[in-house]
Order: structure tokens, then C-alpha cells, then sequence
């Protein structure tokens, strides 16, 4: 199906309910709590919590009309152990840094690729979630009419973000990588990467992290605050392309994709692939609707 007909899927009724009482306190202005003391890599106050799909009445995940995933807090793709029979010791992807627009509350998106967080089985009920991720991005901040906010950081479930030293600004392009070294059983090494290909500016960092490697993904996030998942922000559309998993090409598919419903009022809808099956753009919309979403190659 052509990208640009998703503009007619909408959402089931049964989602405004279940959105609604995802949150019961006020959000407003939590998002600039992550600003960054820039004197040091601070631990950034938000989570980036594994996959919050919206369940139908069997407590199962909703889907929408492609059999996509539909969630309040990711949109992306991913590649799932359960379909591909695969487990995941490295992934990468090259990505845009999205510049953010404030709209009348402070909001946040996240760029990032990961292992884990995502569901052990189709069904995806709350118990079915892996609750492992470790992961690696950038953040963009809204934070007033002009104030806004950018920066790189990793986390490792259950353990906080944490920012590094690399300086990203809007419109930098970020190649960002995490490998498992060796054989990746029992006791796990793993080396995180991140290279600012517009300023030639690196980091990376040696970790022990233990993942069961059940899942890879590619993922557009409104973080979680302390009471919930915060506003996203309007990124416009940002691309994902030359993702890899695994050490090859990764060839991902429409059916492994997630569209986001957040509990504010914000959406993400995600564009059909690229011809070689390794790049996809999001692209930030209206609640009631997926915005029409077109792939849009990197510069």
C-alpha cells in the first residue's frame, strides 16, 4: 500500500479511552527537566522505556489496518525474534538530527536505536514486554518559543540515561551503533558508538550489560517523565536509513512497523520503506489521524 494512503487509517474509539488514563497528572513543563548542565554529562531525568502498545478488549496490541503496531510512546521498525527466529547482537543507523518546533507546552522527541524493549510474542501484553534495552540516540527539546535544546545520550534499562560528551545541533547527521563483542553469551560486553558525521566527532564507551538480544529496532520516542510519557514534540519528518543488524543490511518490513498515539495529542506515522529495505522516515502529526508520511532520503 502506498505510503500516502494512510492518511485513512484512524484510530479505534477504544484508543482515546485507553490514552486518556494513561494520564492522570498534569505533564506541563516536565520535558525541560532534561535540559543539560553542558559543564558535564549529566543523567537525563526522562526514560526511554520499552514499547507501551495500546491493548484491544483481550488486552492484546491494537493494530491498525496493516497490521502495524500501535503504541503511545514509539513509532519505528523493528525486528522481532518471534518473526525472524534471529537474535540481535549489534544494530546501526544513520539519522538527520530533527529540529523541533514548541507548540504552547515544552515536549521532547528522541531519535535512537536499540536492543530489547519490545514485545516476546505477537499477542504483546503488558507481561509480554521485555523489560531489557540497551540503546542509544539523541534527544530534541522544546522548551519554549527560543529555547530548544539537542544532545547524544545512551541508556541501559533499568538504569537512567545518560548524556555524552557529543555536541549535536539540528541538521547534524549521526551514525550511531551498539555491537555485543564476542559470542555474546553469558557474561556480555558491549561497545556503544556515536559519530557526528558533520563535525567528525566520535564517542564511544565499552559496557556489561546482560540482554536476552530478543528484538532490534529503529525508533521515533516520546520519552516517559516521572508521571507518564511526555508531550512529543513536533520533529516535522526525520529519516532513518543505512540501518544494519547483525552486521548486514537490515531488510525490514512494513508488517514490523509502529505508529505512535501519545497521551497529548501528538502522533507519528512512519513511510513505507526504501528501495533497498533499510531506511524510513517519521513524520509528526495530528492525534485523530496518521499525517500522510513519504519517504525522504538523507541529504
Amino acid at each position: 500500500m502506498n505510503s500516502s494512503n494512510k492518511s485513512s487509517i484512524a484510530f479505534p474509539n477504544v484508543i482515546c479511552a485507553v490514552a486518556l488514563a494513561l494520564v492522570a497528572a498534569t505533564l506541563s513543563g516536565e520535558a525541560a527537566q532534561l535540559r543539560l548542565d553542558p559543564s558535564r554529562a549529566s543523567i537525563v531525568t526522562a526514560k526511554h522505556a520499552p514499547i507501551q502498545v495500546i491493548p484491544d478488549a483481550n488486552g492484546n496490541a491494537l493494530m491498525t489496518g496493516e497490521a502495524q503496531f500501535i503504541s503511545t510512546n514509539w513509532s519505528g521498525y523493528v525486528l522481532p525474534e518471534f518473526i525472524t527466529g534471529e537474535r540481535y547482537v549489534s544494530a546501526q543507523a544513520t539519522w538527520v538530527v530533527p529540529t523541533v518546533v514548541f507548540k504552547k507546552k515544552s515536549a521532547v522527541s528522541s531519535n535512537w536505536v536499540g536492543i530489547g524493549g519490545f514485545c516476546e510474542n505477537m499477542r504483546c501484553k503488558a507481561k509480554d514486554v521485555d523489560q531489557t534495552l540497551i540503546q542509544l540516540g539523541t534527544a530534541q527539546v522544546a522548551e519554549s518559543r527560543t529555547e530548544t535544546d539537542y544532545f547524544a545520550w545512551y541508556e541501559m534499562l533499568p538504569e537512567p540515561s545518560v548524556a555524552t560528551t557529543l555536541v549535536v545541533n539540528p541538521g547534524d547527521v549521526i551514525t550511531a551503533s551498539l555491537t555485543c563483542d564476542g559470542d555474546c553469551t553469558g557474561s556480555q560486553s558491549w561497545t556503544l558508538s556515536m559519530t557526528n558525521e558533520t563535525t567528525a566527532m566520535n564517542w564511544s564507551q565499552d559496557f556489561d550489560y546482560a540482554s536476552p538480544n530478543l528484538s532490534a529496532e529503529w525508533i521515533e520516542e516520546a520519552p516517559t517523565g516521572r508521571h507518564g510519557i511526555l508531550p512529543l514534540a513536533d520533529f516535522g519528518t526525520t529519516t532513518f536509513d543505512q540501518s544494519m543488524t547483525n552486521g548486514v543490511s537490515a531488510l525490514l518490513n512494513l508488517a514490523d512497523s509502529i505508529v505512535m498515539r501519545d497521551p497529548h495529542g501528538e502522533s507519528s506515522n512512519v513511510s513505507n520503506l526504501d528501495s533497498t529495505l533499510d531506511g524510513f522516515s517519521a513524520c509528526y502529526g495530528p492525534h485523530k489521524a496518521l499525517k500522510p508520511c513519504s519517504f525522504v532520503p538523507l541529504p
